[in-house]
């Protein structure tokens, strides 16, 4: 009789267990970098105009009949005049004029910028820094390929960053750092200065929540100045910070991905490798929840590559491995048993895995027999029952096998094999009526083929055997009282008599 196994599923025995522990006192802070650095002190460039060849010409006269060209001119000549004076106010407006009339005109757009240019010295002078920097972009908007301007708004703009935020704040000093850029991405010493600016910015946005505003600002300070150690741990820690913020909202995979980045750029830091393992491990949950064993597998692996000896999720491991092993998906055999030898090692001492193994093995058994692969049929179910010695599948299909074969050899009268396999038998299945009955009739059997021989003592040996598997047997009954008698005939005959043991004396 061959019996079919079923396969136990862990999921439902509390094994596998989620590890749900948000500690928010573990938020790291994050620092501010310098930023006070010594720009060198380069001279801002007054430019000249040379008024007499500006203001050649005759005024034109006012009045209703006056062309743009006229118009143009006009406001060119007045606001030239004024900007002679030193009068700025008046002077910016008139030019202004000039140059939206005949936006084409070189020469006003040169006058024009150039008093952007000067009046922007004169009000960063007068420590007025931002509206300098104001008019230093207003020039290099009306002339941005004048060399002079480019450089006096570079300048500026690199020596404005070092004054104290209540003159310049942050916000500013970011933006023109960036026009900076612009017109000369190279420029190390503004690559420098802005990553430090965006690296407080974010800090400060960090300190009232942790979120992707801060770590924008801090991934585009690194990529400016990727070499900066302090960047970097700021970084690093505006992951970690979000990443327990992702964790609490059960964002996992984003709290996972945010914990990578943060020990990619700072390594080995214990804290965030606990975090990590940690998330691994309650993602594992979810996706064993799901079925996605495999993916689950890989998941508790890597949480315990971070802390090897976490128990639980070894634990975990281990019947994420049995629970793969015994799911419904085409698995091949050898997998199964992988993955439940696997299972043991990390908990050598569970029942159900046991209980697993040695059912996959017994099925697996099962089938080489009905395949007529006796030999590995036997093999497989003996380790099934040495896994688990109390599997009553196991027990039968094996015991059944043995007997199968010892009636072969019976059949072919080659009685030792058969007694030796019935005693396999037997000893699998101890109360077995039909093991025993098989098994004296084998000893009879035997003992008969003995006769010819005259080996009286051992057919009496064989013969008491079976009589006392099957003591009913009257068959067996009649041949060991006839065993006995003539042993004992032969006893009498070969027995010296005293008198003549006497003599021998």
């Amino acid at each position: 009789m061959i019996y079919v196994v079923r396969l136990k599923d862990q999921s439902g025995d509390g094994i596998v267990e989620k590890l749900n522990v948000y500690d928010t006192s573990n938020k790291k802070e994050v620092q501010k970098l310098f930023t006070g650095t010594n720009f060198p002190a380069k001279k801002l460039v007054r430019l000249c105009l040379v008024m007499s060849a500006i203001l050649v010409g005759t005024m034109v006269a006012s009045g209703a009949n006056q062309t743009e060209t006229q118009k143009s001119e006009n406001a060119f000549f007045r606001g030239s005049h004024l900007l002679s004076r030193d009068n700025m106010s008046e002077a910016l407006p008139a030019l202004e004029e000039a140059v939206s009339l005949d936006p084409e005109n070189v020469k006003f757009k040169r006058v024009l910028a150039i008093a952007y240019n000067n009046y922007g010295i004169r009000l960063s002078k007068e420590g007025k820094i931002l509206q300098g920097l104001r008019f230093f972009e207003k020039a290099l908007g009306v002339e941005p390929e004048d060399a002079e301007i480019r450089t006096n708004f570079v300048n500026a703009c690199l020596q404005a960053v070092s004054v104290a935020d209540d003159k310049l704040n942050e916000k500013d000093k970011i933006y023109f750092l960036k026009k900076v850029l612009e017109i000369n991405p190279k420029d190390s010493v503004a690559k420098k200065a802005l990553a430090a600016l965006l690296n407080n910015a974010g800090v400060v946005k960090g300190a009232v929540s942790q979120g992707q505003n801060e770590t924008n600002q801090m991934e585009e300070a690194l990529a400016l100045d990727p070499g900066n150690p302090g960047i970097k741990k700021n970084l690093s820690v505006a992951y970690y910070n979000q990443a327990l913020e992702s964790g609490k909202t059960g964002d996992l995979q984003e709290e996972i991905d945010l914990l990578r980045k943060s020990l990619k750029l700072v390594p080995k830091v214990a804290i965030t490798e606990r975090e990590l393992a940690k998330a691994l491990s309650n993602l594992a949950v979810t996706k064993g929840k799901a079925g996605d064993f495999e993916t689950q597998i890989s998941l508790l692996k890597q949480s315990l590559e971070l802390t090897p000896n976490e128990a639980l999720t070894q634990r975990n491991l281990a019947g994420a491995y049995n629970n793969y092993a015994v799911s419904p998906g085409p698995l091949s055999f050898a997998d199964r048993v992988a993955n439940l030898e696997s299972a043991l090692k990390l908990d050598p001492k569970n029942k159900l895995t046991h209980s697993n193994l040695s059912n996959v093995l017994t099925k697996e058994g099962v089938s080489e027999y009905k395949a007529g692969k006796i030999s590995k049929a036997v093999s497989l179910l003996e380790k099934a029952l040495k896994t688990d010695p109390q599997n009553k599948a196991a027990q039968t299909n094996l015991a059944t096998i043995y007997h199968n074969q010892a009636l072969n050899f019976g059949e072919q009268d080659k009685h030792e094999q058969e007694i030796q396999f019935l005693n396999k038998a037997l000893a699998i299945s101890p109360d077995s009526n039909q093991m025993k009955s098989d098994l004296a009739l084998a000893y009879n059997d035997l003992a008969v083929s003995l006769d010819k021989k005259g080996d009286i003592k051992q057919q009496i040996n064989l013969l008491t055997k079976a009589a006392k598997l099957a003591p009913d047997n009257k068959v067996i009954q009649e041949n060991l009282t006839k065993a006995k008698q003539k042993g004992a005939s032969k006893t009498t005959k070969t027995e010296p008599s005293k008198s003549s043991a006497e003599k021998k004396k």
